[in-house]
């Protein structure tokens, strides 16, 4: 990825290759691996109610900008994937909570934009090598 001037040499001394490796060895790296169609790093904005976020702001437009790692349309849904590399002490789950709002309003606004459901939202976290399923 240096080489390539895909990340700079400060960036590849910091990435952990094995990590990376353990990522395209799951499930969802292998699928992406085998050339499923997805789209990364798709930036979005989009005009929702207020209300969704802030109760007492119900019928006031709020911009909504976001940035999705990686997501893919299925015959029966979209999957969304976003990518965490920070540590978890306490396990996934309480990183997942932590997590689950912005991945919920993210797949509110995929539905919107594509008109399909989203069947599933995952987490994965580079620190243990392990993907979260949100419900």
């Amino acid at each position: 990825l240096v080489s390539q001037k895909f990340i700079t040499e400060e960036q590849g001394k910091l990435a952990d290759s094995g990590k990376i490796a353990a990522f395209f060895d799951t499930e969802i790296g292998r699928k992406l691996r085998a050339g499923c169609p997805c789209l990364r790093e798709f930036k979005f904005s989009i005009l929702t109610d207020a209300g969704e976020y802030v109760q007492e702001a119900a019928g006031e437009q709020v911009m909504l900008q976001g940035v999705l790692d990686c997501f893919w349309s299925e015959p029966d849904g979209i999957v969304l994937v976003d990518f965490k590399t920070d540590k978890t002490p306490y396990g996934p789950e309480e990183r997942a909570a932590h997590y689950a709002p912005q991945l919920n309003a993210y797949a509110k606004a995929l539905s919107r934009m594509y008109g399909l459901p989203v069947k599933e939202k995952i987490l994965y976290f580079f620190s243990c090598d392990c993907a979260y399923h949100l419900a």
